[in-house]
């Protein structure tokens, strides 16, 4: 492992960085704000700092780096992008996980020291209580006139023990007291929300400071990704931890990409950062994502949510040809559906994009509008992929399945199998197994066995998969194969959020499931790889879902009263999911409109209408090619 000087480190990977983002790079004496809109590059951003703080030896074993991320995607591209940058002779020390990720590891590893009566079982059950929920609990319990809006921030962000939070209604108290004790009424199976367990980690550091001290003494600097949608509760344990301290934490995140305020996240977030953490800021000012055309438009939209906004520089060239953005309307809901599949049959055909690449967004509910596309879909044929549905049998949606550790590690050797050569999975796998099974990259002896021991497994595999035909009976027994090689302990031993049994099987049974549902209909076993990984596919996601991603195309199903039902022209929130919807899109973006689904949103046309965006007729399947030309 050689550390080299700080004045002789360079990118790597990369040409340059712009100004603002080496300066964030170099300056580890202060805690950072970077403001990063959308295609700003902050993975990569972050990955260079990552390799600044690890190469140069700021960040000396055994101290690590913790990354916190608001999504599981996020944290995995993140990890992945730190080991492209550093290897894993570095990486192996950079730790990239969720906010809900990193308190559970917290209570996993601590729960038996949460005074009682909070202590948790062994075995708690993890529960995402919706709307109804929340109000149907204050109903049972005799509290029908206060809001379960307010109730669920208040389980959110209270302190434990329950105090008073509101002496001139002591109500809440009583309510809250209620809430928990139900959830510990089994206590051989506590349930318990990700909110609960962050309130619980806020506790146990607060009761025994070692803790606190335990986690600053290992990780001298953190990262905050999408700090936007941080949480009171999360901002409280942030705080808790390090504030006041000689932790180094870089911020990155964009305002107008608050989209999460209805599920938590503080409105203020970098304002009570900078106040709280004595914080120098920086802007970074390249769009890596976008083209011209469209970095034009999305910054007239970001100006009307921040005066203020800079506008972005775009480093993506423009490469098609027509319209880049517009309103599709139309009159009723069979039409909009036929023309837009026809329109992405046709684009695809002329190879403009891969399915893949364009992806249809809506604001809420995706189950109902995979119902209502996919016989479309089908007879243009097209495949559809709602990465927001579960798997039957599943307790864990497709998107999230595709982020899993195992999912990782299995998908890769399941690749290295199916294909003559791939060798981007060997050389992931490698690093991955290298940190699983605790041996030293720089170890040529360990290497070289590890090299042996996975061609040994992959040619055993090979010829399972010759052998025998995709089902799934097949499938189980080849992830059994896979899981044993890999090691089970080992991974559940590495990977925090898989301490518990429960959550573990989570994770594994998903992706069987998911194995086994790619493979129906399937004679080959490189077509269920395809079909797992969603090539091939158009995917249909929600807004939310969205952030984070990238797509060739995005199209927007549903700019209308209907969808966006509670939308006022003062709305900062509903404006931003707008925003962060266009944001996706690396050369078009589109939205369709349908008088059958609702009707026009005026402050919204009055917007695109200044931007340059044009309302018009949407393609329609009798005016496009048919399959046949």
């Amino acid at each position: 492992m050689v550390i080299i000087r700080t004045n002789d480190w360079s990118p790597k990977g990369v040409d340059t960085l712009e100004p603002a983002a080496l300066r964030a790079v170099q300056n580890n004496d202060e805690n950072l704000c970077v403001v990063a809109s959308a295609g700003a590059g902050k993975t990569e951003f972050l990955a260079q700092k990552a390799d600044y703080l690890l190469s140069t030896g700021l960040c000396r074993p055994p101290h690590r780096i913790l990354a916190i991320s608001f999504k599981a995607d996020a944290a995995r591209n993140l990890k992945e992008r730190v080991r492209e940058r550093c290897g894993p002779q570095f990486s192996s020390r950079f730790d990239s996980m969720t906010f809900d990720a990193f308190s559970k590891s917290l209570i996993d590893r601590f729960g038996p020291l949460i005074p009682a009566p909070y202590t948790p079982s062994a075995d708690y059950e993890i529960v995402f209580p919706g709307y109804r929920d929340w109000n149907d609990f204050l109903r049972k319990h005799g509290y029908p006139q206060l809001s379960g809006v307010t109730f669920q921030a208040a389980v959110a962000r209270c302190s434990l023990p329950i105090a008073n939070l509101n002496p001139e209604n002591p109500q809440w108290k009583e309510v809250l007291n209620l809430y928990w004790d139900e959830a510990y009424q089994d206590r051989g199976h506590t349930r318990l929300s990700f909110p609960m367990i962050n309130r619980l980690t806020n506790y146990v550091l607060t009761t025994d400071p070692r803790l606190s001290a335990a986690l600053r003494a290992t990780y001298p600097f953190v990262f905050l990704d999408e700090f936007q949608d941080t949480t009171y509760g999360q901002y409280a344990l942030l705080k808790r931890l390090f504030q006041k301290t000689d932790v180094r934490m870089t911020a990155v995140g964009d305002n107008k990409q608050r989209i999460m305020v209805w599920a938590g996240a503080m409105p203020n977030a970098f304002e009570s950062f900078e106040k709280d953490f004595d914080v120098a800021e920086e802007t970074l000012l390249s769009n890596w994502r976008s083209h011209p055309e469209l970095v034009d438009i999305q910054h007239a939209i970001a100006v009307t949510l921040e005066k203020s906004s800079a506008k972005p520089e775009a480093k993506r060239i423009k490469s098609v040809d027509g319209d880049v953005c517009a309103v599709w309307h139309y009159a009723d809901r069979e039409v909009e559906c036929e023309g837009v599949t026809r329109w992405i049959a046709d684009a695809i055909n002329a190879g403009e994009m891969a399915p893949e690449d364009c992806v249809i967004l809506i604001r809420n509910k995706p189950n109902d509008l995979e119902a209502e596309l996919n016989p479309i879909f089908e007879n243009a044929g097209l495949r559809l992929r709602n990465v927001a549905r579960t798997p039957e049998g599943a307790k864990i949606l497709i998107q999230d399945i595709l982020t899993e550790e195992l999912t990782v590690c299995v998908m890769a050797l399941l690749r290295l199998s199916a294909r003559s050569k791939s060798p981007d999975d060997w050389h992931m796998l490698i690093d991955r197994l290298s940190a699983l099974w605790g041996l030293n990259p720089d170890n040529e002896v360990e290497q070289d066995r590890l090299q042996d021991e996975l061609s040994g497994i992959v040619s055993d595999l090979r010829q399972f998969i010759k052998k025998t035909p995709p089902s799934a009976n097949s499938c189980n027994e080849i992830l059994q194969r896979m899981l044993n090689f890999i090691g089970e302990a080992e991974l559940r031993a590495t990977v925090p959020a898989y301490t518990r049994a429960m959550d573990y099987n989570r994770a594994r049974d998903g992706f069987r499931l998911l194995l086994a549902e790619s493979a129906e209909g399937q004679t080959d076993w490189l077509s269920v790889i395809d079909r797992f990984d969603g090539v091939g596919q158009i995917p249909l996601m929600s807004v939310h879902r969205s952030k984070g991603l990238e797509f060739h195309t995005v199209i927007f199903f549903g700019l209308d009263s209907g969808s966006w039902w509670s939308f006022k022209p003062d709305d900062s929130e509903e404006m931003r999911a707008f925003f962060v919807a266009f944001t996706r899109a690396k050369q078009r973006v589109f939205f369709t409109s349908c008088r059958g689904r609702g009707g026009r949103i005026s402050y919204i046309d009055e917007l695109v209408s200044n931007a340059g965006v044009a309302r018009v007729a949407g393609p329609r399947a009798d005016t496009l090619a048919s399959p046949a030309e």
